[in-house]
This record gives C-alpha cells, sequence and structure tokens, in this order.
C-alpha cells in the first residue's frame, strides 16, 4: 500500500501555479488615492490663496482708485465753484466801483486810514506797556493819586483846605517834568485851584473838635444864682378918712403885690446839675454828627437848644459861661451845605494823557 503511494505520488507531475489576477477593486482604490492627493492639493493652494495671497487687495486698490478719482472730481468742482464766485465778486464790486462817487471812496480811505492809525497807536501802547515805567510815568502815578485823594477829600468830607494842598502838589509835580503834552491837564488844574480858592466850604473837623473843646468845659460851668431884690420902701400909711380906707389899710399890711417885668428863671439844685450837663453834652454831640452827615437843620437845632438851656441855667455873669454862650452863637453862624466846585476834569485829562490820547 505504501509502496504504491509512494509511485502514484511519482507518478504525479507537480505543473507550476500562474499567479492570480489582480481584481479591477485595486485600480479604482489607487484612483481614489491619486484623486484625493490631487483635491488636498487643490484646497492647499486654495488655502494659500486666501490667507497668503490676500485676493481682495486688487479690489481694495480699485476702490481706493475710485475714491481718489471722485475725490479730485470733487476738487475740481469746487475749484470751478471757486472761481465762479470770485468773478461774480469782482463783478459786483466793478458794478459798485462804477456806481461811487469819489467822496464815498474818499471816505473809505479816510476810515481806513483812520483804522491804521488806531492799530498803530494801540500797537505803540502795547508796546510802552510791556516796556518798564519810566520815572516820567513814576510822576505822572503820583499825580494821578494825588488827584484821586483830592476827589475824594472834596466829595466825602468837603476838606477844601485839604484838597486845595493836593492840587497844589499836583501842579507841582506837573510844573517839574516841563511836557508840553500836559498842558490840558494843568489847565484844568489851574481852573478847579481857583474854583476852590473862592470856596468857604466848612471845616468839618475844626467844627468837630470846637464842640469837643465845649463839651469838655461843661464841668467847669457855674449854675444860675438866685437874685435877690431890695423891697422897696413904702409909703408911709395916711390916716384913715372913714371905715372903708381903714379896712384897705388893714388888707395892704395883709397882702403885698410886687410888678415883674420878666419871667422868673427855674433855678437848679446842685445835685441837679449832673442832669443839665448830659443835656448839654447831648446836645453838643448832636450837633458834631449833624456836621458830619452835613445836615444844617439838626446842626442848627442842636446848637439852639444848647444855647437856650445854657442861658435859662448858667451863670450869665461867669465869663466861662459868656465865653462859652458865644462861642455856640459863633457855631450857629457856619453854614454846612455850601456847593463846591466839580474836580473831576484834570483827573480825565490826566488820564487821557496817560491812556495815549484814546
Amino acid at each position: 500500500m505504501a509502496e504504491v503511494t509512494e509511485q502514484a505520488a511519482e507518478s504525479i507531475v507537480v505543473e507550476p501555479q500562474a499567479p492570480p489576477k489582480r481584481a479591477p477593486g485595486h485600480l479604482l482604490a489607487a484612483f481614489g488615492f491619486l484623486f484625493a492627493l490631487g483635491a488636498l492639493a487643490a484646497v492647499g493652494y486654495l488655502y494659500f490663496l486666501l490667507v497668503y495671497s490676500d485676493p481682495s487687495a486688487g479690489l481694495v486698490r480699485g476702490l481706493a482708485q475710485a475714491a481718489g478719482e471722485r475725490a479730485a472730481l470733487r476738487d475740481d468742482v469746487h475749484q470751478l465753484e471757486e472761481r465762479l464766485r470770485q468773478s461774480e465778486e469782482r463783478l459786483r464790486l466793478s458794478e459798485e466801483g462804477r456806481g461811487q462817487t469819489q467822496a464815498e471812496w474818499t471816505a473809505q480811505v479816510d476810515e481806513r486810514l483812520a483804522a491804521a492809525d488806531s492799530a498803530l497807536t494801540e500797537a505803540l501802547n502795547q508796546i510802552t506797556l510791556a516796556a518798564p515805567p519810566s520815572e516820567r510815568e513814576w510822576k505822572l502815578a503820583e499825580v494821578e493819586y494825588l488827584l484821586r485823594v483830592a476827589n475824594h477829600r472834596l466829595l466825602m468830607e468837603q476838606d477844601v483846605a485839604t484838597a486845595l494842598g493836593l492840587l497844589q502838589a499836583a501842579d507841582g509835580i506837573l510844573e517839574a517834568l516841563d511836557d508840553l503834552v500836559l498842558h490840558p491837564v494843568r489847565a484844568a488844574l489851574a481852573d478847579e485851584m481857583l474854583a476852590l480858592s473862592r470856596s468857604e466850604g466848612a471845616d468839618v473837623q475844626g467844627l468837630y473838635l470846637r464842640l469837643d473843646a465845649l463839651k469838655r468845659q461843661l464841668e467847669t460851668l457855674a449854675l444860675a444864682k438866685p437874685q435877690y431884690r431890695l423891697a422897696e420902701p413904702e409909703e408911709a400909711p395916711s390916716e384913715p378918712s372913714g371905715v372903708l380906707d381903714a379896712v384897705a389899710a388893714e388888707f395892704r399890711q395883709l397882702v403885698r403885690f410886687r410888678r415883674i417885668d420878666t419871667p422868673a428863671k427855674p433855678l437848679l439844685a446842685p445835685e441837679e446839675a449832673v442832669y443839665l450837663e448830659l443835656n448839654l453834652r447831648l446836645m453838643l454831640e448832636q450837633a458834631q454828627l449833624a456836621a458830619l452827615k452835613r445836615d444844617q437843620v439838626v446842626f442848627d437845632s442842636s446848637l439852639g437848644s444848647a444855647l437856650e438851656w445854657a442861658r435859662n441855667y448858667l451863670d450869665l455873669d461867669d465869663p466861662d459861661v459868656q465865653d462859652t454862650l458865644e462861642a455856640l452863637a459863633d457855631l450857629r453862624q457856619v453854614q454846612l451845605d455850601v456847593p463846591l466846585p466839580d474836580l473831576s476834569a484834570s483827573l480825565n485829562a490826566l488820564l487821557q494823557v496817560r491812556r495815549g490820547g484814546e
């Protein structure tokens, strides 16, 4: 059995087998792979174009160029409109110029010259102000201060003497400067000093001090003393001729009639002298306040009341009382409401000079 098998096996010839044929699906797979690679390459190229190459740059450049052309066109239109407007303006000016007269042209030229002169003056003033003040400016500033103080003393206190002295001091400074430009200021000062010298303004400070001195003398004034009169000698009674005469004689012995030409003055007790002094002091203080306020009515009323009280309750034979009454009578003659001159002309002239004649 074994031998037969070996023989049979030897008798069998083993022929080489042919390679198996590839299926068509492998080709499709290879083609799909190549197509996928191509698609991937196309996608990468498109990504490169979209991200790195900026395909909208051309569009942007085109838009910018269009905008530039539009702006240039707009500028051309504006220039054309401006030229048209200038042409119309020249035409209008030429028509107006033909219609204007020579006088109008002269007025316009004069106005322009005045404006140029004003501008030049302003520029010079600015340059002058920027520079440090000179000795002349210091002197003018001092004169201005003196004039302002003089106006204040005359208007607020009606002090004619002090105002006149201040004006004279200001005129002395201007005289030392010896500047012809200051002639209007000195002319105004001369008029004002003459007006002040003719004015008799009340010396309020002097009035106040005189009244204050009278108040200090009140304590030394003597009170009125009682006056005694000698009894008139009685006539010798005549012998009564009858019953009626006898009754009349007895009545005359009981009642005496005395004729008084002047009313009797009331006398003050020594302890009441304090009230008299206080009343007189109050009246004099009212007169002081009235003098400060320039109230003529209250001033006269207060001094009149003080005079009346002094004559009624003080000793008229005492020399101090007589001096006080004379002083009060003299004070009643003072006029407070006196018209005073105006001192503003010199100050205004000086300010005009300092501002450059504007």
